[in-house]
C-alpha cells in the first residue's frame, strides 16, 4: 500500500514515515520475525525498525531482527555512534538518551548496520525513508490503549446515577458505569504534517527559555495557572530528549516527533496519592511530550510579549516583532488546542491550555470579543464536565498537595472569571455559586505548592485565622482567595440587574449585599486593603521590596470591591429611581485611583496589557458616570444649586484620562474599547466647552448663581467678563474644600504655554495636545 499525501488516514502505531517491511526471509520462505515476537511465539508484522506489537507492548528497545537468531552471541563490544540526543566526550563513551528519532535502516539495531569510527560524522541529513509496505497478515493496530472513555461529571438527575448509587449497595459491579469503551481514533496524514510544521517555533530554545523566564520573573500571575517549577521540568526534559530535533528542524524527524505527540496526547495521565510534581510533570514531557504542553508554552510566550514595549531588549536581542510574535503564538496555541479536541482530551492539562489560550486571546482581541466569550465558555464547560466545581478530588480520598491546590484554583478561577465577564458584558452567568461547592484556595506562593510535606505543614501553620499569609506578600493564591469573597456579591448584583424583582425586593437585597460586602472588606488583612503606596506616582517599589505585580494585584482588588458598589448603585438608579449622589461618589473614588495608576510608569512599562484592560473596564466604567454627570450639570437648567463635581478639575481629569486612553497600543485587545471611550469623552468635553450656539444654551443653576453673585458685587469689569464669557469657573460658595487644581492660570508660571485668553475651544485644543508626561 502506497502512502498518499492527501487526507489519507494513517495508523500512528503502524505507519510512521520511517518504517519499512523487513526484507530478510527465513529458510522456509517466510519473513523474519523480531526477537521478542519469535521468543514469545507471537505473530509479527515484520515492520522495521520496530514492529507494531513491540510498540503496543512498549518494549521498543528490545525489538531486534537478528540475522542468525540461533547462533551463540559473540562477546564483542560495539561502540555506538552519537545520535542527535546523545552527549559525547572524547575521553568517555557517549551516553545515549531516550529520543524520538527511531533508528533508521543501517542503525546499530539494524541487521545491515556498519560500525562508525570516531572520526566519522553523524550529522548528515538522512535520506528519504522508503514507503511503508505492511504484510497482508499483519493484525490491525489501534491508536489508543484499551480502556474506558471519561464521560465527565454526571449530576444527581442523570439516569446513570440511579445505577451508580444503588448497584454497588446490591453487590453488582459493572464496568460500563466507568464510561463507554474508547473509540478508535485515527489521525490523518495532514494532521501529522501540520503538527510537524508548528514545531518550527521551538527551533531556538534559547529564545523560548528567555521569554518564559521573563514571564515568571514578574511573579505569580493573576489568571495563568501553570506554575514555574512544573514549567522548568517540562523544558528540561523537552530539551534533553528533543532539543537537537527541534534545533535542526529536519522534516522527517519533526514528523516522527509529531507522531509521538499525537500518540501521547491520546493517552491518559495517571495520578497517584504519593506522586510529587516531578513525577506528574514527567508524564507530559520528554518521551511523553503532549500537545497540551506545546500549546501552553506558546501561549505563555505570547502573554510575555503582551507585557513588553516594542523596543524591549528581549525583542531586539532575538530580532522578533512584538505584534507578529503575539499573533503567531496565538495561532500555535489555538492549533494545539484543536489537536487536543481531536484527541478528545479532558484532563488537567487540557483545562490549563484552555486557560492560557483564553488569556492570550483576551489580550489580543479584548475582553468584549465573542472569541474570548466562546473560549471562556469552553473553559467553564470543561471544569463542569470534570466535576471540579463539586469535588476537585473527583471522588478520590487524597491527591498530591500541589495538584489539589491547582485544581482548587482552576475551579475558583472558572467561577470568578465567569462572573467578572458576565458583569462586564451584562449577560447571565454560565456558572453560579448556587450550584458549586467551591473551596477557597490557600494563600501561598506558587513555589511553595511543591514543597515537602514537613515544609507544607509549617506553611499552613503560619497562616492567619482567615487563611491569609502573615508575610504581607500578594500572590496568585491571594488573588484567587480574595476574589472568591467578591464574586458571589457581584453575582447577586448581576441577578438584581437582569432579574425581575419588585422595588421592595431590590431595596432589601441591595441593603444586605452592601452590608455583607463591607464586612468582607473589613475582614481582609491590611496588606490587601492598604493601597496608599501603590497610588503614589513617586513611589519606588525597590525601596520597600515590592514587586510590580504585587502593586497591581493590590490595586485591582480594591477596584474590584468598589466596582461591586458602583454596579449596585446603577441597579438602584435604574430600578428604584435612587439618587445619583452615591453613584458619583463611588465613581469619583475609582476614577481618581485609575488616574494615579496611569502615572505609575514602572507598572505601565512591564504590564502594558493589564494596565490597558484596567483602563478599559474599571476606568471607563467610572469615567462614563463622571462624564455624563458633568454634562447633566452643564446642560440641565434645573440642576441642584450645589453640583456634585467641580467643573474645572473634572474637565482636566477627563482630558487626562482621554489622553491615557489614546496612548493604548493599537495592537492591544483593549484598544477598540479604549478608543471608543476616548471619542465619547472627547465629544462630551467638546459639547461642554464648545456649545453649538452659546446664546441659546440653557444656563445651569450654578452658572446663574455665579452671574447673580458678580452682578451683586459690581466689581467685575466688562473686559474681565469678556475674557471669561464662555468659561464657568467653580465658586467657593459650593461649600466644598478648596481644590489645589483650581488656580488662576495667569498667576503661576508652570513652564508651559497656556492659552489664558480666548475661547474655550482653544483651551480644549491645548488640553488635547499638551504633553502631560513632560516633567515641569
Amino acid at each position: 500500500m502506497r502512502r498518499q499525501t492527501g487526507g489519507q488516514i494513517v495508523d500512528l502505531r503502524s505507519e510512521p514515515s520511517s518504517r519499512a517491511l523487513n526484507g530478510r526471509y527465513r529458510r522456509n520462505g517466510k519473513l523474519q520475525s523480531c526477537e521478542p515476537c519469535r521468543k514469545s511465539k507471537l505473530r509479527c508484522d515484520h515492520v522495521v525498525p520496530i514492529c507494531s506489537r513491540c510498540v503496543k507492548r512498549r518494549c521498543e528497545d528490545k525489538c531486534l531482527y537478528h540475522p542468525n537468531p540461533l547462533t551463540r552471541k559473540r562477546e564483542t563490544t560495539q561502540e555506538f555512534p552519537p545520535t542527535p540526543a546523545t552527549t559525547s566526550n572524547e575521553a568517555t563513551s557517549p551516553t545515549v538518551l531516550p529520543t524520538v528519532e527511531t533508528p533508521e535502516p543501517g542503525s546499530p539495531r539494524s541487521p545491515r548496520y556498519l560500525q562508525v569510527g570516531p572520526s566519522q560524522s553523524w550529522g548528515a541529513t538522512p535520506q528519504t525513508p522508503p514507503k511503508l509496505n505492511r504484510a497482508a497478515s499483519a493484525p490491525p493496530l489501534h491508536t489508543r490503549e484499551p480502556g474506558r472513555l471519561n464521560p465527565g461529571f454526571f449530576g444527581a438527575t442523570n439516569p446513570m446515577c440511579i445505577f451508580s448509587e444503588n448497584l454497588s449497595k446490591l453487590g453488582v459491579v459493572s464496568a460500563e458505569l466507568e464510561g463507554p469503551e474508547l473509540p478508535r481514533l485515527m489521525i490523518s496524514n495532514n494532521q501529522v504534517v501540520r503538527g510537524g510544521q508548528i514545531l518550527s517555533f521551538m527551533e531556538d530554545m534559547t529564545m523560548v527559555n528567555a521569554f518564559l523566564n521573563r514571564f515568571f520573573d514578574l511573579g505569580d500571575g493573576i489568571n495563568h495557572i501553570v506554575i514555574e517549577p512544573i514549567m522548568k521540568q517540562w523544558l528540561l526534559k523537552l530539551g534533553a530528549h528533543h532539543g537537537e530535533t527541534l534545533k535542526k528542524q529536519n522534516p522527517e524527524r519533526l514528523r516522527r516527533l509529531s507522531e509521538l505527540l499525537w500518540q501521547n496526547t491520546m493517552s491518559s495521565i495517571f495520578v497517584k496519592e504519593d506522586m510529587d510534581y516531578k513525577a506528574w510533570a514527567m508524564q507530559a514531557t520528554g518521551m511523553h511530550i503532549r500537545w497540551e504542553v506545546i500549546g501552553i508554552i506558546a501561549a505563555l510566550i505570547g502573554m510575555c510579549a503582551t507585557t513588553l514595549n516594542s523596543s524591549d531588549l528581549l525583542l531586539t536581542q532575538h530580532n522578533v516583532s512584538k505584534n507578529i510574535l503575539i499573533r503567531k503564538m496565538s495561532d500555535i496555541a489555538s492549533t494545539c488546542l484543536n489537536f487536543c479536541r481531536d484527541c478528545e482530551a479532558l484532563d488537567d492539562l487540557f483545562v490549563w491550555l484552555l486557560i492560557e489560550n483564553s488569556n492570550l486571546t483576551a489580550a489580543l482581541k479584548g475582553d468584549g470579543s465573542f472569541a474570548v466569550y466562546r473560549e471562556t465558555g469552553e473553559f467553564v464547560n470543561a471544569v463542569v464536565a470534570m466535576g471540579l466545581h463539586i469535588d476537585v478530588r473527583q471522588g478520590k480520598p487524597r491527591l498530591p498537595f500541589f495538584l489539589e491546590q491547582l485544581r482548587v484554583r482552576v475551579a475558583v478561577g472558572a467561577y470568578t472569571s465567569e462572573i467578572s465577564t458576565s458583569s462586564y458584558l451584562g449577560r447571565p452567568p454560565r456558572l453560579s455559586y448556587r450550584y458549586c461547592n467551591l473551596t477557597a484556595p490557600l494563600d501561598i506562593p506558587d513555589v511553595q505548592l511543591v514543597a515537602s510535606e514537613g515544609e507544607i505543614a509549617r506553611i499552613l501553620a503560619s497562616l492567619d485565622d482567615n487563611g491569609y499569609n502573615t508575610s504581607g506578600r500578594l500572590s496568585h493564591g491571594t488573588w484567587a482567595k480574595t476574589w472568591l469573597e467578591f464574586a458571589p456579591k457581584r453575582e447577586e448584583v448581576l441577578d438584581l440587574a437582569l432579574g425581575q424583582y419588585s422595588r421592595e425586593e431590590i431595596l432589601s437585597r441591595a441593603k444586605n449585599i452592601q452590608h455583607e460586602s463591607d464586612i468582607n472588606w473589613a475582614r481582609l488583612p491590611s496588606f490587601i486593603t492598604n493601597t496608599a503606596d501603590e497610588l503614589n506616582s513617586n513611589f519606588n517599589i525597590s525601596s520597600k521590596n515590592k514587586r510590580p505585580l504585587e502593586s497591581f494585584l493590590r490595586i485591582a482588588l480594591r477596584q474590584g470591591f468598589r466596582a461591586n458598589e458602583l454596579l449596585l448603585q446603577r441597579v438602584l438608579i435604574r430600578k428604584t429611581g435612587a439618587s445619583w449622589d452615591k453613584l458619583v461618589e463611588v465613581a469619583s473614588a475609582i476614577f481618581q485611583d485609575i488616574l494615579h495608576i496611569s502615572k505609575r510608569h514602572d507598572l505601565a512599562s512591564i504590564m502594558q496589557s493589564s494596565i490597558a484592560a484596567l483602563l478599559a473596564i474599571q476606568g471607563l466604567r467610572s469615567a462614563s458616570v463622571i462624564a455624563v454627570e458633568l454634562l447633566k450639570q452643564e446642560q440641565l437648567p434645573n440642576y441642584p444649586k450645589n453640583p456634585l463635581l467641580p467643573r474645572s478639575r473634572t474637565i482636566q481629569d477627563l482630558s487626562v484620562f482621554a489622553s491615557r486612553l489614546g496612548d493604548v497600543d493599537p495592537s492591544d485587545g483593549s484598544f477598540v474599547t479604549c478608543d471608543q471611550g476616548r471619542k465619547v469623552i472627547t465629544r462630551i468635553l467638546d459639547k461642554i466647552l464648545s456649545p453649538s450656539n452659546a446664546s441659546e444654551r440653557p444656563l445651569s443653576s450654578h452658572v446663574q448663581h455665579e452671574q447673580q453673585h458678580h452682578q451683586a458685587l459690581g466689581n467685575v469689569s466688562n473686559m474681565e467678563m469678556s475674557a471669561f464669557q464662555s468659561e464657568t469657573m467653580p465658586h467657593h460658595e459650593w461649600n466644598m474644600p478648596p481644590d489645589p487644581l483650581e488656580f488662576q492660570l495667569g498667576e503661576t508660571n508652570w513652564g508651559i504655554e497656556v492659552p489664558f485668553l480666548g475661547h474655550d475651544s482653544d483651551f480644549m485644543q491645548w488640553l488635547e495636545s499638551a504633553d502631560w508626561e513632560r516633567p515641569i
